[in-house]
């Protein structure tokens, strides 16, 4: 049985940076393991959202993992600025980049800077092409609903998703991301995820309740 780890999601705080900290604090108080801090550009996603300036301030609010999540458009533009900021693993999307070369060179930045690295992808996209980045990363970023807006429902399709990647390396970590609540969150773990990305559910319910939950307690 693989352990489950909640990554809680910043974007139900928004842009005000006392709601960050206050939320921060109390979702680590209340057993997340790590925080997901949904970066959105407003050019790869309709919406924009926090950016690394708040990721530096946060880190001095909170011992939880940060998971930075990059749903921009040219993050090899600006990916210096969030291994500097204090983020432990920095995930980028593939769907942004032009080829492979251009990606794999990001992911080795990454990983030189000694941080984890991740790779999302949306979900539309195919998930068999990560077989030729395993040997780039730490953690595959499956998307179950289309990126760039909180409260979607859950696409089944991810499932298929996470037991490929799963077939492909049993040690890789698996992160799903949208749509997570109790019910989902087990059919997840039961396919192969590690890691489970909430927002609306977190924050719209009891806060140690939701995470006690999505751990199956």
């Amino acid at each position: 049985m693989r352990k489950v780890v909640v990554s809680a999601s910043s974007l139900p705080a928004g842009r005000n940076m006392s709601s960050q900290i206050e939320y921060i604090e109390r979702v680590g108080t209340y057993g997340a393991d790590m925080y997901h801090l949904d970066v959105m550009d407003g050019e790869f996603t309709r919406y924009k959202t926090i950016d690394h300036a708040y990721i530096e301030q946060l880190r001095e609010h909170s011992p939880l993992l940060f998971d930075a999540h990059l749903m921009v458009k040219n993050p090899e533009k600006i990916v210096d600025k969030y291994i500097k900021a204090g983020s432990d693993i920095i995930s980028v999307h593939y769907e942004v980049f032009e080829d492979a070369e251009s990606l794999i060179k990001v992911l080795r930045k990454i990983k030189k800077a000694k941080k984890m690295v991740g790779l999302a992808f949306d979900i539309d996209t195919d998930i068999k092409i990560v077989e030729q980045f395993l040997k780039y990363i730490d953690m595959v970023v499956i998307l179950c609903v289309k990126v760039g807006k909180g409260g979607q429902p859950f696409n089944e399709n991810a499932l298929k998703k996470i037991k490929y990647v799963r077939s492909l390396d049993h040690d890789i970590l698996i992160e799903v991301d949208g749509g997570i609540n109790p019910a989902t969150a087990q059919q997840c773990v039961k396919a192969g995820a590690d890691i489970l990305v909430s927002g609306a559910y977190i924050y719209n319910n009891d806060t140690f309740e939701a995470i006690q939950q999505l751990k199956g307690k």
